[in-house]
């Protein structure tokens, strides 16, 4: 089982690190675009865009970074594993975008109260633009996919990103479309909706990050499984203290079973094993689960005994 999930794990970083230097290939290309055309139309919209871009490429290379970490084996400085090095990536990544977003909003409210120059170009900005909304449906849907499938919060971070360049895609084209019919004030409102965006998707990750850095729990669903997979296996009497905590993509557990005291050391260390092998087996996000054994109480055998005899009164129904 062990090489099984070793195997599974090398594969899935593998996927990962392509994820992200598609991701880094996808945001040079686009920045150096932007770059062009918002020099070529002076509109403060796209420049928007190309910082955001900037960053967005900045984020790709601290997933990249952060993933490349997170697969590195646990050490002795380190002996839970690397895993929140994707979460550090995460956080560093919002950080970021957030930076970005203020100083976007600093450049607008400032074009709104000093007009400048009239923007040239539009077409060819809103071409790019165009151009920039089916890369960034592809690719968010690409990391999307990855980080759902992986487990990646880096990568999930990194989608992000995308889907917020797709929704500012779209503020700038609208934006580009007001200032040819003659309302040049809605090319900086334009960036401003791409940088309350930023802010907001940034905001979202950040508090994700700092979850599970604080060793947050992965949710009701997989508790709830393994509460299932712990309780139909025969042999545990009761249990108690199950507790999971994330780590990056990967998760912790431990629980204490309580097992029939007549069982001998062996006979409970090889259950209790049994346990574990399932556990991992079903949910292969779990990179360890630590197992207590206790002797259980006679309450426990006959609240054991009373449930399955209820069982099988349900089932003969």
């Amino acid at each position: 089982m062990a090489h099984k999930l070793l195997d599974k794990t090398r594969q899935e970083n593998r996927r990962k690190r392509k994820a992200a230097s598609m991701s880094i290939a996808a945001n040079v290309s686009l920045t150096l675009v932007k770059i062009v055309v918002a020099a070529l139309s002076g509109s403060i919209a796209i420049l928007a865009e190309v910082l955001h871009s900037l960053f967005d490429l900045l984020a790709s290379v601290f997933a990249l970074l952060g993933i490349r970490q997170a697969a590195k084996p646990a050490d002795d400085d380190h002996p839970f594993g690397h895993e929140k090095f994707e979460n550090l990536s995460s956080l560093l990544q919002t950080l970021l975008i957030a930076l970005t977003a203020i100083f976007v909003i600093y450049e607008a409210v400032n074009r709104i109260l000093h007009p400048g120059h009239p923007l040239d170009s539009i077409p060819l900005a809103l071409g790019v633009m165009g151009l920039t909304l089916v890369v960034d449906i592809i690719v968010s849907r690409y990391l999307h996919r990855v980080s759902s499938e992986t487990g990646s919060v880096a990568l999930e971070a990194d989608a992000y990103h995308f889907s917020t360049d797709l929704w500012s895609a779209i503020a700038v084209i609208v934006g580009l479309l007001f200032v040819l019919a003659g309302f040049p004030v809605f090319d900086a409102i334009a960036a401003i909706i791409v940088a309350i965006l930023m802010l907001w998707i940034s905001y979202q990750l950040g508090m994700k990050s700092i979850n599970v850095m604080l060793d947050q729990g992965p949710g009701r669903r997989v508790i709830k499984h393994l509460n299932q997979i712990i309780r139909s296996t025969r042999g545990v009497e009761n249990y108690h203290h199950l507790r999971m905590r994330m780590s990056g993509s990967r998760l912790l557990g431990e629980v204490h079973l309580r097992m029939r005291g007549t069982m001998t050391v062996s006979e409970s260390h090889e259950l209790a094993h049994m346990v574990k092998h399932k556990v991992m087996e079903r949910n292969p996000r779990i990179k360890d689960f630590t197992i207590h054994v206790e002797p259980a109480s006679s309450d426990d055998i006959a609240m054991r005994k009373a449930k399955a005899a209820k069982r099988h009164s349900v089932k003969r129904r």
